[in-house]
């Protein structure tokens, strides 16, 4: 048999054998896995952290995130916080649906009027073939098309309703190629399949008054060094990290495909012709205004969603959303980061409290007793020295006073 055809113990021992350390695993929980993804050996945990006092359009959220470095929570939930205090945050999104595309190969005697012709038939086939899905608020939506040479280009626009709908936009073209293929002049069909392109785009936006961010003089520079990530990409790139810290974390929580969102994000940087900062801060009427846009095609339902019990557990710590809210939630969350990043470059600078935080993941790493992990890390903060070989020596010193 092959690798993956064998069961996960199977393949655990065959590693094992090998002289490879495996972590002890329950076998229902890689049982669960095994049906989640390939070649299945075991498990890698992430810490579920929450932003606590997030507010959008009115609502306050309970927001889960899924991340292994400190920082980022503590981050998402000084900006909510401070927010909080200006009125939180209001948000629209726009979700007309996500792109497929289909690209035919075609003879001398194609006609594209033809063919644009028989696209209000063509759609009516696919909502048809795929009722389920208009039953619940999507469908096919629109299908356009361009011809280069003897390329024919088609993009279809697909309203996935309340998933991210990457599955079911691809049957949707796979079954429309099928039909292409039959016409006048279509020698063949190249390929079908979902684009990530953005196309489902949320922006969030804040109005600060700048006593919450320590004076004037903060939300200007904070409004300087916007300027400056819109007009260098050393700084940009930077920049869009930090704003997705917060979103990829978010994304991961609840089960969305962080990886499409982030290539999505280069295309919406880049448009201009330069990559640029996702987000803007300016300075309107003695106000920081704060405003972030992102490619948001994501969903509630779908994929592994409702598979996984710790996804189903984020959704119960958010409560009860829709997809575009939750695209607004997410989105939020990442301008949150944004404003506490550029605010901790404004002031004290962002590697302090960067590293106080990850002197915690040090003095973990301590053999030593949970009393003498307390003193370490109060002695560290102290002193704010946060090296690991501070953190052995302050060990040692304790012990020896002992």
């Amino acid at each position: 048999m092959k690798f993956y055809q064998l069961t996960p113990k199977q393949r655990r021992e065959i590693l094992q054998s090998e002289g490879i350390k495996l972590e002890k695993i329950d076998d229902q929980v890689l049982a669960r896995l095994d049906q989640l993804s390939e070649n299945v050996i075991g498990q890698l945990r992430l810490p579920l952290g929450v932003v606590q006092n997030l507010q959008v359009n009115g609502h306050k959220y309970w927001v889960p995130m899924t991340v292994e470095e400190p920082s980022v929570v503590a981050a998402a939930n000084h900006g909510t916080n401070i927010f909080a205090q200006n009125g939180g945050v209001q948000a629209v999104s726009k979700r007309d649906g996500i792109y497929g595309q289909i690209v035919l190969r075609v003879n001398d005697d194609f006609v594209l009027a033809e063919l644009e012709n028989a696209f209000p038939h063509l759609i009516a086939l696919a909502n048809q073939k795929f009722a389920s899905l208009v039953k619940h608020g999507g469908g096919t939506r629109e299908i356009t098309a361009k011809q280069i040479n003897k390329l024919v280009y088609l993009r279809v626009l697909v309203d996935p309703a309340e998933a991210m709908g990457a599955n079911k936009t691809n049957s949707i073209l796979e079954f429309l190629s099928t039909k292409l293929v039959e016409l006048p002049g279509v020698a063949e069909k190249l390929f079908a399949i979902l684009s990530n392109y953005s196309s489902q785009l949320t922006t969030a936006k804040v109005k600060l008054d700048p006593a919450t961010l320590g004076g004037k003089r903060v939300a200007e520079r904070i409004a300087l060094l916007s300027k400056i990530g819109y007009e260098d990409p050393y700084r940009a790139v930077t920049n869009n990290k930090g704003i997705m810290n917060g979103a990829d974390a978010v994304l991961l929580a609840t089960g969305n495909d962080y990886r499409a969102i982030e290539s999505a994000t280069a295309v919406l940087a880049s448009q201009t012709g330069q990559y640029r900062s996702l987000s803007k801060w300016t300075m309107e009427d003695g106000l920081l205004v704060g405003e972030l846009t992102l490619p948001m095609a994501i969903g509630v339902v779908g994929g592994s969603i409702k598979a996984r019990e710790d996804v189903q557990q984020s959704f119960a710590i958010l409560g009860q959303v829709t997809s575009k809210q939750l695209a607004e939630i997410i989105t939020g969350v990442a301008l949150a980061n944004n404003l506490a990043a550029l605010l901790a470059i404004s002031t004290v600078g962002i590697q302090a409290g960067h590293m106080k935080l990850q002197a915690r993941n040090f003095v973990t790493e301590l053999d030593a007793n949970a009393d003498e992990k307390k003193q370490v890390l109060a002695e560290m903060i102290a002193r704010k020295d946060y090296s690991e070989s501070y953190a052995r020596k302050i060990l040692q010193e304790i012990r020896k006073d002992k």
